[in-house]
């Protein structure tokens, strides 16, 4: 999973907004000199944003800044899910070089700063958001400027605000060395289900095992076995959310070989067990 560089808008286009459809793993991991809203309609699954991997589900909305590498994937939760999207694209100075360096745009300013860790906003008025953004579809060139302008302004002022990347991820990212990091990512999301160990990742990469192990917290924060449990926890997620399955199943699938170690870790993760964590879920979904 190459982090392919892309460069969407083109000169003679100031944005793009699409509604898209893609499924199991075919969103690459990628990065794109474009600022990037991206509002979930349909679907579930995990995504990489940077070096943080959260879940995802029908109506989150999220913000990614200029070269901030992201894929979002299902792999792991059935091959036929479809995620079914809308996304904004522009370039910081879609209005001009230096317009947002203006004072009335200084909260603006600092969204897209903000973005450079990619953000998931949260709050109460997410309903609303949305329902802006998915209007830009139908409109204008010039409906679209001005409803831009107006969603960044009201996600600049909202208080519902999660950063996701570590701030120091952009400062040590080379894309250089987004191959070998790239194979290292798609091994891992094929196989995160099963034992995988130091040595079968770091070969892969060519490195010995400690020279890996650098290697891979340098570029992601984190540790193998973090980053492994990270993904685990949130198939689990998923599982609890949507099978029947019993929490000793639920372990096994997300490649935990014991319950008690699954649901210490899980407990670590979410701040709550597995069963509290599915009881809860279904409460919230009841109201």
């Amino acid at each position: 999973m190459r982090i392919f560089r892309e460069n969407i808008v083109s000169p003679d286009n100031l944005f793009v907004v699409k509604e898209e459809e893609f499924k199991y793993n075919d969103f690459p991991f990628h990065a794109h000199p474009e600022f990037e809203i991206i509002l979930i309609l349909e679907g579930a699954g995990r995504r990489i944003v940077g070096d943080s991997v959260t879940e995802f589900t029908a109506t989150d909305l999220c913000m990614f800044g200029a070269n901030l590498p992201h894929t979002f994937f299902t792999k792991g939760m059935g091959e036929h899910e479809a995620i079914k999207q809308v996304v904004i694209q522009f370039h910081e100075n879609f209005l001009g070089p230096g317009f947002f360096d203006r004072e009335p745009f200084k909260n603006i300013k600092a969204l897209l700063q903000r973005s450079s860790q990619g953000i998931v906003f949260e709050g109460t008025d997410k309903a609303e958001f949305a329902k802006k953004i998915h209007a830009l579809i139908s409109k204008s060139h010039t409906e679209i400027v001005i409803g831009l302008l107006d969603i960044l302004h009201s996600l600049s002022l909202s208080e519902g605000q999660t950063l996701l990347s570590s701030p120091k991820f952009m400062s040590g990212l080379n894309f250089d060395e987004s191959a070998r990091m790239s194979k290292v990512y798609d091994h891992i999301l094929e196989h995160y289900r099963r034992d995988i160990t130091l040595d079968e990742v770091a070969s892969i990469a060519y490195l010995s095992p400690s020279a890996f192990c650098r290697y891979f917290k340098k570029f992601t924060r984190k540790t193998l076995s973090e980053f492994l449990t990270d993904l685990r926890i949130g198939h689990a997620c998923k599982l609890l959310q949507t099978s029947n399955l019993s929490i000793s199943q639920v372990s096994l699938d997300a490649g935990f070989n014991s319950v008690s170690y699954f649901n210490r870790k899980f407990r670590a993760v979410k701040g709550e067990t597995p069963m509290e964590y599915q009881r809860h879920f279904m409460v919230r979904r009841a109201n």
